[in-house]
């Protein structure tokens, strides 16, 4: 059964350990090669996460060494192995979205029109420079003779669509946001000056977002 006191983290880390041993380093290089802007509330949970696991026997562990460098090398066990089938058989939570340039554009009002402009420039180069990552990443998937998990492509394809299209969705949000504010003489006024303009974007949103729902005026 899934154990309920674990984080998602760490059942992230026995899906690592199913293909293969690994070390903690292993570990760690595996969440920053696309895992971690996937899951990146694991944050450095990921270090002490094989240890929560080897206390509750859901993976072993074993002394090794390179060269002069003492290593522990975890292994996932039958334990893990059910656990981890427990918990893919559950109903995940819901999608959270952690996005500070958001929060940003929410509270521009504070800040001149310059910043809010600069602030979405910097979102499209975040999101256009990780889009370029998974998009690299989707190179390195089609060669299973280089790929990490080359059991796994299928599954690694669906999430790399997903990402790169995530990204792709920032970027062009970013270049309509731009071209949205080119006309606004600063953060404030556009609140009475573009009503009009303002209310088009929230009847267009809320005509994708919730069509079953009456939009008349």
């Amino acid at each position: 059964m899934a154990q309920g006191d674990l984080t998602t983290t760490s059942y992230v880390v026995l899906g690592m350990l199913v293909s293969r041993d690994l070390t903690a380093y292993d570990i760690s290089e595996l969440f920053s090669r696309g895992v971690g802007e996937l899951w990146p509330r694991a944050g450095r949970q990921h270090y002490n996460a094989p240890k929560k696991l080897l206390e509750r026997g859901l993976v072993s562990a074993r002394a090794d060494a390179v060269g002069a460098r003492p290593r522990t090398v975890y292994s996932i066990t039958d334990e893990g192995r059910a656990a981890l089938t427990a918990w893919l058989a559950e109903k995940s939570r819901p999608s959270a979205l952690e996005f500070e340039g958001m929060m940003r554009v929410l509270f521009a009002e504070q800040g001149s029109i310059e910043d809010l402009r600069g602030n979405l420039r910097t979102m499209r180069e975040q999101a256009d420079a990780t889009r370029r990552l998974f998009g690299r990443h989707a190179v390195t998937l089609r060669d299973t003779t280089v790929a990490t998990f080359p059991e796994r492509q299928h599954l690694m394809a669906l999430a790399n669509r997903f990402m790169v299209g995530h990204f792709s969705h920032i970027v062009e949000w970013s270049d309509w946001a731009l071209a949205e504010i080119e006309d606004w003489p600063d953060t404030t006024t556009p609140a009475t000056s573009h009503r009009d303009r303002t209310e088009t974007m929230l009847d267009a949103s809320a005509r994708l977002g919730a069509p079953e729902v009456s939009h008349e005026p």
